[in-house]
């Protein structure tokens, strides 16, 4: 028999909630979700993050109107934003009177996304545990010139993503998504192709006849499609057989600049970040 906590109920019961009631977070329990947050672990204990919260009903509405997937910064009392922060240790190493090499490379960059997406992750399960709801925010990043701007952020510091935490509505609440078999994402020894490959399709069934998809399929003409696709295409109804492999493969084949970012790069390095 599978052994249930608290921690665990926590974990197992998350869901993305989207609309708010209008209690608040109160300071204890804000201040709680963050101390939470540290706690994570952290390459080197460097802590190469930092949480800024978000109240101001102007500046979480401006956030909110970024993408539709942002919405949810307007609805909820607080926000959350998780920046990547290399600022910080860059104060170290001038105090000490070193020069900060490893700021040069791609791997110190992968530190601070990591150490900050794991003091994230602790902020959310805290949040839960107090019984607030919360959504992850990625589409912020769509417009990450602005929140540099708006939040005053010094160079070397990037906004990941949003987390928008209040009190579920109860009538607005989402069930729990299935996940991916765990035979397809837990191998032993060494990565198996076709359990993989097997899990794929058994997700997909399961997505499918679960009917979260209804009124979401993504257009598949601003996808990159291959020949045989094309023929599939002019032939059968390409939705048909809409599931999570279609569904996913057309949100990753997108060429829309909404969904690929292809400046990121770019503004990253003009805000101080290197990826030799």
């Amino acid at each position: 028999m599978e052994k249930i906590n608290p921690v665990l109920e926590t974990i197992y019961g998350h869901t993305s909630v989207r609309h708010f009631t209008d209690q608040d977070v109160s300071a204890e329990d804000e201040a709680a979700i963050i101390r939470a947050a540290q706690m994570a672990s952290s390459s080197c204990n460097l802590q190469p993050y930092s949480f800024i919260s978000v109240r101001d009903a102007e500046m979480r509405a401006r956030i909110a109107a970024i993408s539709p997937g942002s919405a949810p910064a307007g609805r909820a009392p607080l926000l959350l934003m998780v920046c990547v922060d290399i600022y910080r240790l860059e104060l170290v190493t001038r105090r000490s009177g070193v020069e900060y090499t490893k700021a040069r490379y791609l791997d110190n960059f992968l530190i601070g996304v990591a150490d900050a997406s794991m003091a994230a992750q602790n902020a959310v399960i805290a949040a839960e545990g107090l019984g607030y709801g919360i959504c992850y925010l990625g589409s912020i990043r769509g417009a990450m010139e602005d929140l540099r701007q708006w939040l005053k952020l010094p160079p070397k510091v990037f906004p990941m993503y949003g987390i928008a935490v209040g009190m579920p509505a109860a009538d607005r609440r989402n069930p729990v998504k299935p996940r991916l078999p765990m035979s397809g994402v837990w191998f032993r020894e060494g990565y198996d192709k076709d359990a993989a490959a097997a899990s794929i399709d058994d997700y997909d069934r399961t997505m499918r006849e679960s009917g979260v998809y209804e009124g979401r399929h993504k257009p598949l003409e601003a996808c990159v499609i291959s020949e045989k696709k094309a023929r599939e295409a002019g032939g059968a109804d390409p939705d048909s057989e809409y599931g999570w492999i279609e569904h996913s493969a057309r949100r990753i084949s997108s060429t829309n600049p909404a969904d690929i970012r292809p400046n990121l790069k770019q503004i990253l390095e003009d805000a101080g970040f290197s990826f030799e």
